[in-house]
């Protein structure tokens, strides 16, 4: 069965404003397809119910009605206006009447003026972990044009819009800047009237509970697990719960659990030693006021821990005497899923330990409260003053007591005024190559807030300050603590060089292991604290740096290994001149050889070499020089560097021992090599004249063999021009190996080449250079020629001052000076620049 108005479908409930249905061709029809009509009806919703009468179009009945027979349909219509006593409900039977219980049945209301069509909540949460939460009223209103309407909550009103936006805090309603504070149900009205009218009102209730989750309770915690319950209501006053975990001010997680009985849960993920809040809400169509518990987490999951106003401390912690005053402030000692038995406290003492009778007398002034499960706890407090004799450490006992060897056992020190909680090194270099080394040294001071506090490498003064006072910041120390500004970290930054500690501008001489010292001054009354820390540093350097091997570009050295306990390793440096080319960490101390590799021919090294334990200790040198050019095959070489067949030397340069050319065969012994001044005949050279006819000098090597050559005084013109070397036998032997090197006086010409000659000859003009290489003496012209023409002409050069337009090719001497003339050829004529000249055939 359904209502159908103006060609639009109506649901059971619909509303219908008199003046549109004051017409047959405007009537309500009630509609109840594949029936026939038999005796169907509309009815005035009444006590007792008013059948309407469709003939009689009175004042208490204005209606008329059409019938349509199948499908069974009945169509109400009004003839004159509606009364106000006839406005309200009406309802419709089909196909029978309403005295037949198996009649079909539909509603609709019939009002004057105007009406709320409905009156409903939207948008209400479905996620409870989300707060504070929102939602919307919304009213809607039918019939005439001119009205007033409202919505509110009791009795608190406001002519809103027809939509009202809706935030609740768990405390109070609001919308916009009208706020209502409120607790359970929430009972909205919408309240629509016209002028001299009877007032429409509809209610809508949101569900809430009223009272918060009764008895929460911690059932059980561990280092990250915290598990609370509380007591279930029943399925008529909530839906489910939820529940909040906060620490300080950060929400940690928010968990929605579904049904009103389940009333335990497990929080994990948590932090060990840790204060959360803990929350808990019941929630029907929204949340109800909070239950809030405060839970520590245990510091561990298993071994015996310290505890104190809500922070986790380890084996050897510290506690101003001022701090463990109350039963509230009282050191914990716990040790989690045990049951305690005979656990104690004890003074540590010499020569016997002295138990806390937690009596409360002058020399054993504690108090102690105990936990026998879940988990064994002692907790400690001090119910008055702690004398100078009782201050110091103190041992924590579980679950038995000390007599027990298998007992658990922890260390606290209970102090008066200040102490040093800790005297550390931090930085200490794992890289042992980087030099000099730095690191620092912090000193931990809690306690008082006067004192003076200084570190010391022996009698030397790293840092002191005197007469400090926490509460005005008078030290340049480190607050570590923003809620207790009296634990404070002083730290010195320490530079080690091998030789000497310093620390800003003060420095100290020191070898082998470092010893420092903090020292913390109490005022009157207090005892001065000392602790000491010694950094590890080997007090030799190694013995026996041998050189062991060399190649062209590899040094293997050696030296005497330490013992593991005066070395924990070994720092290789390679430097030459002052380079540091590599270096390199060799760990264990056993390691005492090591091949140097990628280093370059000819070239002198330092090798230092030094132990390390934290940081290095003194170094052992050696020098060693890398002559070999190659591993086979004779070469030439001078000053460092490597010289092939033929190469040029002027005589300034080989005019001392240290200046030699060095004649060398790699991988053999020196017999009766020689070296020879080619002539017609052949002139060998007497080392041992040194006169104007064999003005040289040789020094020998057997092996590999080798023969130096330097001038012991000027070079005549007689003498200058190509020598020859052979190795290891003298030039008579025809299988000996021979080498050439021309010896000139001013300039020479090293080399005259042509470059970038064309490979592809379909490119036309042709182009290539010309390359003259003068080397010697630093006064000189040059010129380049074709036949007579001159291509390139300089005179008086000086490459002192670079008076012409040469490349040096070596930075170190600047006196080896390339000239290029870049040459065009067109087939007939070789051009450089404006200068041409007509040619056939090949070109000299």
């Amino acid at each position: 069965i359904y209502l159908l108005r103006n060609g639009i479908c109506y649901t059971n409930g619909s509303y219908f404003w008199d003046n549109s249905v004051n017409a047959a061709n405007e009537a309500i029809s009630c509609v109840l397809p594949g029936t026939s009509l038999t005796t169907g009806q509309w009815v005035r919703v009444a006590d007792p119910d008013d059948p309407v009468d469709c003939n009689s179009n009175s004042d208490s009945d204005p209606f008329r009605c059409t019938n349509v027979t199948s499908p069974a349909a009945i169509n109400l219509y009004l003839a004159q206006g509606l009364p106000a006593a006839q406005e309200g409900w009406y309802k419709c039977c089909l196909p029978t009447d309403c005295s037949d219980p198996n009649t079909n049945i539909i509603f609709a209301n019939i009002f004057r003026f105007l009406e709320i069509e409905s009156f409903t909540v939207a948008d209400l949460p479905s996620d409870m972990t989300v707060y504070p939460q929102e939602y919307k009223l919304n009213c809607i209103k039918i019939g005439h044009y001119g009205y007033d309407i409202s919505m509110s909550i009791v009795s608190f009103s406001n002519t809103l819009r027809y939509t009202v936006n809706i935030t609740w805090d768990g405390m109070n309603v609001s919308s916009g800047s009208i706020s209502e504070s409120t607790t359970g149900d929430q009972m909205y009205q919408c309240v629509v009237q016209v002028s001299n009218q009877p007032t429409r009102t509809r209610d809508v209730i949101v569900k809430v509970p009223a009272t918060a989750p009764s008895s929460l309770t911690e059932v059980n915690n561990t280092a990250t697990t915290i598990t609370v319950s509380w007591t279930a209501l029943n399925s008529s006053d909530a839906d489910g719960y939820v529940v909040n975990v906060t620490s300080d001010t950060d929400t940690v997680q928010t968990v929605q659990v579904e049904g009103s009985s389940n009333n335990t849960i497990t929080l994990d993920g948590l932090r060990e030693g840790t204060t959360y809040s803990i929350t808990v809400r019941v929630y029907q169509q929204l949340l109800g006021p909070a239950s809030t518990i405060s839970v520590f987490t245990h510091c561990q999951e298993e071994g015996i821990y310290l505890a104190h106003d809500g922070n986790c401390y380890t084996n050897e912690s510290y506690f101003l005497d001022s701090n463990v005053n109350a039963a509230n402030e009282a050191i914990s000692c716990v040790l989690p899923d045990t049951n305690l038995t005979t656990g104690q406290w004890v003074r540590v003492a010499d020569p016997d330990d002295d138990p806390v009778d937690c009596d409360n007398t002058d020399n054993d002034p504690f108090r102690c409260t105990y936990v026998t499960s879940p988990d064994a706890t002692l907790n400690l407090y001090l119910a008055q003053g702690l004398s100078a004799a009782q201050e110091g450490w103190y041992k924590c006992c579980l679950p038995t007591d000390c007599s027990d060897p298998n007992t658990n056992i922890i260390f606290a020190n209970i102090f008066r005024f200040t102490e040093i909680e800790s005297f550390t090194v931090a930085n200490l270099p794992s890289d042992m190559t980087v030099y000099p080394q730095e690191y620092k040294l912090n000193c931990t001071k809690i306690g008082f807030y006067s004192y003076g506090i200084r570190m010391n490498i022996g009698s030397t003064a790293l840092a002191s300050y005197t007469n400090c006072d926490d509460r005005v910041s008078t030290c340049p120390g480190t607050v570590l603590v923003s809620s207790n500004p009296n634990t404070i970290r002083y730290t010195v930054n320490i530079t080690w060089d091998g030789m000497n500690v310093s620390s800003g501008s003060i420095s100290q001489s020191t070898t082998g292991d470092q010893m420092y010292q903090c020292v913390l001054d109490n005022p009157s009354g207090g005892d001065d604290r000392t602790r000491t820390l010694t950094i590890k540093v080997p007090a030799t350097a190694p013995s026996s740096l041998t050189e062991v091997n060399k190649t062209a570009t590899t040094i293997t050295v050696s030296w005497t290994a330490l013992d593991s306990s005066d070395a924990d390793g070994y720092v290789v440096n390679v430097t030459s001149d002052t380079d540091t080319v590599q270096t390199v960490q060799v760990e264990g101390s056993s390691n005492n050889t090591i091949t140097l590799d990628g280093l370059s021919a000819l070239t002198t090294y330092s090798i230092t070499v030094r132990a390390y334990q934290q940081l290095l200790g003194p170094a052992s040198a050696i020098s060693v020089f890398t002559h070999i050019c190659q591993q086979e095959g004779i070469y030439l070489a001078h000053d460092g560097n490597c010289y092939t067949n033929g190469s040029y030397f002027w005589d300034s340069s080989v005019n001392a021992a240290n200046e030699a050319i060095s004649c060398v065969l790699p991988g053999t012994s020196l017999t009766t090599g020689q070296w020879v001044r080619v002539a017609d005949p052949d002139d060998p050279v007497d080392c041992n004249s040194n006169s104007d006819s064999d003005p040289f000098r040789c020094t020998n090597v057997t092996s590999p063999a080798a023969i130096n050559l330097y001038l012991a005084q000027g070079l005549p013109a007689a003498q200058e021009g190509w020598y020859k070397c052979c190795l290891p036998t003298d030039c008579s032997d025809p299988n000996t190996n021979i080498i050439f090197a021309n010896i000139f006086r001013f300039a020479e010409i090293e080399s005259f080449t042509v470059a970038d000659l064309p490979s592809d000859m379909t490119v036309y003009p042709q182009e290539y250079k010309l390359n003259c290489i003068k080397i010697g003496h630093y006064s000189y012209s040059i010129s380049m020629n074709i036949g007579s023409t001159g291509l390139a002409s300089y005179t008086n050069c000086d490459d002192r001052v670079s008076t012409c337009p040469g490349t040096v090719l070596v930075s170190s001497n600047p006196t080896t000076v390339r000239y290029t003339v870049n040459i065009t050829w067109d087939g007939m004529n070789v051009s450089s620049g404006s200068i041409s000249e007509s040619t056939t055939g090949d070109q000299m």
